[in-house]
């Protein structure tokens, strides 16, 4: 399969020990050649967004974020179809995990709606019971602007409004409530049991996650965790930058081993920092 880019070709790949797992082109074949195969037509539409456009895909850690579109929002049936494709494909092929949301082509003619329902995949559960988190102003100006395509017309046919203000607004919104919640958690975890040990990936997300946000709320632009990382050290007091490097390092290294309880207290006074510095901002 050829994958073709929006305004950015994915770059920045790091291979690491894990042969079985197919790269980006091949497992998105592989899904494809599943759900033609379940149900022909169905999938209309197939884009990448997420760190593999970004530029930030970890080779047997990364997962492949999508927006798969459909000519019509899916019905029960089509749901029923899904878990089917979705079953069939952890069979083949269980990583990388392929992880989004099932639009309409007319979806994306106004401004994502939080209360839109539509399946969406996540830990490789297809859910058609909620929102989902995916529908956001984000999405719509990551696929806008870095965009893969592996099925459909380029982004910029599909006609994505991209409104700045509404992005800012969103990630403002997310820092306030998710992540003033895991900052809050996260101390109070770590002060009842000191010798906790964490996932390196929750800690990358940790370190990395809040300043995606914190770029954007400042920027208008999306970023990926290694480039929040990047960024970080640019606009962080001093304090928080060995913690910087080592989270770099860990993302790059494909997110292996755990992390002690005395690192991710300081991820999480760096979201704080985040929380405090966007807020000020936006008063």
């Amino acid at each position: 399969m050829v994958l073709t880019s929006g305004e950015r070709t994915p770059s920045g790949t790091v291979d690491v020990v894990d042969e079985q797992t197919p790269d980006v082109a091949t497992a998105l074949g592989t899904f494809l050649e599943v759900a033609d195969s379940v149900h022909p037509g169905l999938v209309e539409g197939l884009y990448v967004v997420g760190s593999y456009a970004l530029g930030d895909w970890i080779h047997g850690a990364s997962d492949i974020d999508v927006v798969v579109v459909t000519a019509e929002p899916a019905t029960d049936d089509d749901v029923g179809s899904l878990r089917t494709v979705h079953a069939l494909l952890h069979e083949r092929q269980p990583l990388p995990r392929i992880e989004g949301p099932y639009l309409a082509w007319g979806d994306f003619v106004v401004e994502p709606a939080t209360g839109l329902h539509r399946p969406w995949v996540l830990d490789e559960r297809l859910h058609h019971d909620g929102d989902c988190f995916e529908i956001n102003p984000v999405t719509w100006y990551t696929l806008a602007h870095y965009g893969v395509v592996a099925r459909g017309p380029h982004p910029s046919r599909l006609g994505l409004p991209t409104d700045t203000e509404a992005r800012v607004r969103f990630v403002i919104d997310n820092l306030r409530t998710y992540w003033t919640t895991l900052a809050t958690d996260l101390e109070h975890s770590c002060a009842q049991q000191t010798d906790a040990r964490f996932a390196a990936s929750s800690f990358v997300w940790c370190a990395l996650g809040s300043l995606r946000l914190h770029h954007t709320a400042f920027t208008g632009d999306v970023t990926s965790k290694r480039g929040a990382g990047l960024y970080g050290l640019g606009v962080a007091p001093d304090e928080f930058h060995p913690l910087l490097h080592e989270a770099i390092e860990c993302r790059a290294t494909g997110e292996h081993g755990e992390i002690g309880a005395t690192r991710m207290v300081e991820a999480a006074r760096l979201i704080q920092w985040v929380i405090d510095d966007v807020n000020a901002a936006s008063a």
